[in-house]
């Protein structure tokens, strides 16, 4: 049985972008965290999942305040994000879970 690209590119260029937007607080140090994010673990586990890292910064008014900028399948990063079981790694970067505002956006 032969494999049908045609229908496989379809089905990859029919498939919905999220551009997740992440801004929280920080329990460590804005570098401590950004470097965590740019691990290869944790770069290999994003691109498992299908999903970039387009930009990590830290706010001029509150340097324990950062925001991430995501790109990848719509719901993944938020399904991750609110499943009460991932708690902990996403807090193992330094990230403080609870008051994190997300912002979702589709083209």
């Amino acid at each position: 049985m032969g494999i049908d690209l045609k229908s496989k590119k379809h089905l990859i260029t029919a498939m919905t972008i999220e551009t997740t937007i992440l801004d929280f607080q920080l329990s460590n140090t804005f570098e401590q965290y950004k470097s965590h994010m740019n691990a290869e673990e944790q770069q290999s586990m994003f691109k498992e999942m299908g999903v970039k890292t387009f930009y990590i910064g830290k706010s001029l008014d509150d340097p324990q305040r950062a925001t991430v900028i995501f790109q990848g399948p719509e719901n993944v990063l938020n399904d991750i994000f609110m499943n009460p079981e991932t708690k902990l790694i996403v807090e193992a970067s330094g990230h403080i879970y609870a008051g994190t505002k997300i912002t979702r956006w589709i083209s």
